[in-house]
């Protein structure tokens, strides 16, 4: 994540969301190390690449087509990465920034998403969706989108509103634009600290619907919104 998503976590009394995909890796893996590394942070010193199995990376705030020092940053870390031709995946921000450094372009959606990603299709079967149901709902929020793919990598699913899921051709890098790490109740956790900016985008009593229902779809969902992501991690 970046530094200002860290601080409004911590305001909002939420653990970053490196926690999460920490939590499910060693579910998975359960004598796995796993490192978390805040990459904005100026104590950021780049660890030896070659000595890690894989690399994830998570949500947060910004827009990566903003030419500011953070981003630019967090490219070349990205890039880095990519030169070690490692495992890698991102989510949400995370496909932001690889799709950026592999070279497509991230543009400001005309319909953002809040709180979930619904009726998303699989376009093209791949084992991170092996028990997944089609035209699935998952944990999503964003404000930005995939303008153009990177020419090595393919659509894996999508919805009305955006690019979902992608691989790269090589199916070393897998991203999705949603967070099957995340709990829809944690996105609504965030959302009722951040209520007065989505009061400009619905009414009161819409918003507090929304809320409800991210409730209603971790109780009913948890299992199924981590597919993708279990299915990964232990292909590794």
């Amino acid at each position: 994540m970046d530094r200002v998503a860290d601080k409004e976590h911590i305001k909002a009394n939420c653990p970053p969301q490196s926690d999460f995909f920490k939590k499910i890796i060693l579910n998975q893996l359960p004598n796995s190390t796993v490192d978390l590394y805040q990459t904005y942070s100026n104590k950021f010193s780049m660890p030896k690449l070659s000595e890690y199995d894989a690399f994830f990376w998570t949500g947060g705030l910004g827009n990566i087509y903003q030419k500011n020092e953070f981003n630019i940053s967090q490219l070349k870390v990205a890039e880095d990465i990519l030169t070690i031709n490692k495992p890698i995946w991102g989510s949400c921000w995370g496909l932001q920034v690889l799709v950026t450094a592999c070279g497509g372009k991230i543009s400001k959606s005309k319909k953002p998403e809040f709180g979930f990603s619904p009726n998303i299709f699989i376009k093209f079967d791949n084992y991170i969706f092996d028990n997944k149901s089609d035209g699935f709902t998952a944990p999503g929020h964003h404000y930005d989108v995939i303008e153009k793919m990177p020419s090595n990598f393919s659509i894996l699913a999508e919805n009305d509103v955006s690019i979902q899921a992608i691989v790269s051709k090589d199916s070393n890098i897998v991203c999705t634009q949603y967070h099957p790490e995340l709990p829809y109740d944690f996105i609504g956790k965030l959302m009722l600290y951040w209520k007065k900016n989505y009061l400009n985008e619905m009414l009161e009593n819409e918003f507090m619907k929304l809320i409800n229902q991210l409730k209603i779809l971790e109780s009913k969902n948890s299992y199924q919104r981590e597919l993708e992501l279990t299915n990964w991690i232990s292909n590794l």
